[in-house]
């Protein structure tokens, strides 16, 4: 498990929050909008769930896809996306674009340098700018995603808008850390549920919440 203690890690959780305000993207999330899309996934979950027991609770083997909770589920979730927009280009700023092609990285050593290329580029950037708090205190989660351990299947960028691209990798804005094998992100506020989306249909869990 990263080190979320150290005061590199704070130091580079801290200019994320900054870059995200100053991005102004993700950080309110009370309002309107994102106070109805909580609420329409929170309902596609119950459906989701619902199906599942359906599916449980049946005699006849039957697809969870048949069932009328899971298209349900699925309407709902297109209606998140539909309200959303392409993501694909959000929190990933041409300033703060890494030098190695996302689908080149072969081990954590380029991993570990481009990741640290990005948290350096931004710092210069948020350099000057007052951040009075930082990451728990705003709210956010942290995310983690495991390179070795994806498939690449393009389930969560097709779920998440493209929050994740295909291989489920996060946008680089909002990265935080690369240790262990596992790259740390922070999540804003708002954007919680779209993460929340991709990381539901990741089968290999390459992507998932640090708590």
């Amino acid at each position: 498990m990263p080190d979320f203690s150290s005061k590199q890690f704070h130091s580079s959780l801290a200019s994320t929050v900054v870059w995200c305000k100053i991005k102004a993207i993700g950080m309110d999330a009370d309002s309107d909008d994102v106070r109805q899309r909580h609420s329409i996934y929170a309902q596609a979950e119950k459906q989701w769930e619902e199906a599942q027991e359906t599916v449980k609770r049946g005699w006849l083997r039957r697809k969870i896809t048949d069932t009328k909770q899971w298209q349900n589920a699925m309407e709902l979730l297109k209606e998140i996306r539909d309200s959303l927009g392409p993501m694909d280009r959000k929190l990933r700023s041409p300033e703060l674009k890494p030098s190695f092609g996302l689908d080149e990285f072969g081990d954590n050593a380029v991993w570990a340098k481009s990741v640290a290329e990005v948290v350096a580029k931004r710092s210069r950037l948020t350099a000057g700018t007052s951040a009075e708090t930082a990451g728990a205190s705003v709210g956010g989660r942290l995310l983690l995603y495991s390179p070795s351990e994806n498939l690449a299947c393009g389930a969560a960028e097709v779920s998440s808008n493209g929050f994740f691209d295909v291989n489920n990798v996060p946008p680089w804005d909002i990265w935080v850390d690369f240790t262990e094998g596992t790259l740390v992100s922070w999540v804003p506020p708002a954007l919680i549920d779209v993460a929340q989306m991709g990381i539901d249909v990741n089968p290999e869990e390459c992507i998932r919440w640090s708590n």
